[in-house]
């Protein structure tokens, strides 16, 4: 990765509360590290652990992708292994404990898109309904008053007047169990007591980045780019070298399409976060301009030279007569609800505190941007990489308490000081931040940057392995010169 170093630097800094962000390994959940951190805000996640992969694996693969695009290294969340849908959220004591130290607000981001579940003990109700549940009991258990949460568009239900964004209880029915778990989940967010601000996002179907088409996940619009580019190859071709797709859709082809790229969702959610004035709202994140149906197909037209689709009307049946439009029905079946008709959403607040965040459009060439990135990454298939680290920093843990013991309390509260904080903000791979503190001429060292007035080491990993080159002793020796540095700077 050709980067921007961090310059070594000991800065005097006030303290920043952090944000506690769930589904932070999800579409939306990955984008809002970026830009919160790019944002100068502090982050902790928590994150559920993967068969192959740590927690910590798993965040630092998201951070290296983020890293390797911007050309720049980026600061590390403090990472709490959980799980929304168990009980306290999955957190052991310490970790509660370190939340209600240090979290002052919470982005409620995890969900699941599971359309139908087998009974509420299960998914999509476990995590969207019970998860949020536990959220908001932690909120209070840990008094954190400043809740976002990531709703949909589709609460609205089956509604087809246009729908506003302090609509919510309209009598609506649904379409499956994902729609009624998000409704059901946002009624406890809207009747939650305790809280000085609540904030509802809803975005619409969420699509693939607006420049670049990464997606992480292949729901919705992506199933269908998928279907396509395993059916349509398989097809004859003509004597142009066309590919013959005959199928009649039940469609005009106009039928709009609410799409919103997922880097635009982040940026409104970013902002808002930001803007204590644009908060306590729900948001609409939903298009300007909607896509349409024919817009979609036009796209892989012109990606496979294809062709053969019919436009009927909605009146039409769902029928095949050939083996590629019955594969093509097959396997789109659980969209079909959604096909011919979307709703339309005001955005009133979108438009009063974000406005100057026009949502990109989604169109043909968009599309094919979508249909490339999904072949590039094999539609999700890519073997799970473990990150490249050449040593995490929590490693080096135990050799900075060693320096710090050495130098600190001696030096520091032999002039009279009774209590020093050090925050290590040790950026790119294997990085985190942890607060140092001498305290009673003892040394001790927890995640996170300390809450009160501190001295601020900011380092790389590529110079704290020069630093640390050596043995354990040669290790503790560095690091008490470094820190005592820091305290010269004071």
């Amino acid at each position: 990765m050709n980067r921007n170093p961090v310059l070594h630097s000991l800065i005097q800094t006030r303290p920043q509360k952090y944000i506690l962000l769930t589904g932070a390994t999800g579409l939306v959940g990955r984008y809002l590290l970026r830009d919160l951190f790019l944002q100068g805000r502090q982050l902790a996640v928590i994150v559920r652990p993967h068969k192959k992969l740590t927690v910590e694996q798993r965040v630092e693969t998201i951070m290296q992708l983020w890293e390797e695009q911007l050309g720049q290294v980026l600061p590390r969340p403090v990472v709490l292994e959980g799980d929304v849908g168990e009980p306290n959220l999955g957190l052991d004591a310490n970790a509660t404990s370190w939340i209600t130290s240090n979290c002052s607000e919470v982005i409620h981001n995890a969900a699941v898109l599971q359309f139908h579940g087998t009974d509420f003990e299960n998914e999509p109700w476990r995590t969207n309904l019970r998860g949020t549940e536990n959220v908001l009991k932690l909120c209070r258990q840990c008094k954190i008053r400043n809740l976002s949460y990531v709703s949909t568009a589709y609460v609205c239900g089956e509604r087809t007047e246009t729908v506003r964004e302090e609509d919510l209880e309209c009598g609506q029915q649904f379409r499956n169990d994902y729609e009624r778990s998000k409704y059901e989940a946002e009624l406890l967010v809207r009747h939650a007591k305790g809280f000085e601000r609540k904030t509802i996002f809803r975005p619409a179907v969420i699509v693939g980045d607006s420049k670049t088409g990464y997606t992480s996940t292949y729901h919705g619009l992506f199933l269908y780019l998928r279907l396509l580019a395993t059916l349509v190859p398989q097809q004859k071709k003509d004597e142009n070298g066309t590919f013959l797709t005959p199928i009649q859709l039940p469609l005009s082809g106009d039928e709009p399409r609410n799409l919103v790229p997922v880097d635009w969702v982040s940026a409104v959610i970013t902002y808002v976060s930001q803007t204590p004035t644009a908060q306590n709202r729900t948001y609409h994140l939903v298009p300007d301009k909607c896509s349409t149906a024919r817009e979609v197909i036009n796209a892989c037209y012109r990606y496979f030279n294809s062709d053969g689709v019919v436009y009927c009307g909605a009146e039409c049946d769902r029928t095949a007569d050939n083996e590629f439009a019955q594969q093509f029905f097959d396997n789109a079946r659980v969209y079909e609800s959604y096909e011919t008709s979307d709703p339309c959403f005001d955005k009133l607040n979108v438009k009063k505190f974000v406005g100057h965040l026009p949502c990109p459009a989604i169109g043909e060439d968009a599309i094919v941007r979508f249909m490339r990135f999904g072949q590039a990454d094999n539609w999700g298939k890519r073997r799970t990489q473990r990150p490249e680290v050449g040593s995490w920093f929590s490693t080096q843990l135990a050799s900075v308490v060693e320096g710090a013991q050495r130098i600190l309390v001696a030096d520091r509260l032999s002039r009279g000081q009774t209590k020093l904080s050090i925050g290590l903000d040790i950026r790119g791979p294997g990085g985190g931040q942890w607060k140092l503190t001498a305290c009673d001429q003892k040394c001790e060292i927890t995640q996170g940057l300390p809450t009160d007035e501190y001295r601020l080491l900011k380092m790389d990993d590529l110079q704290v392995a020069k630093l640390v080159n050596g043995n354990a002793e040669s290790s503790a020796a560095a690091w008490a010169t470094k820190l005592k540095s820091v305290l010269a700077s004071s």
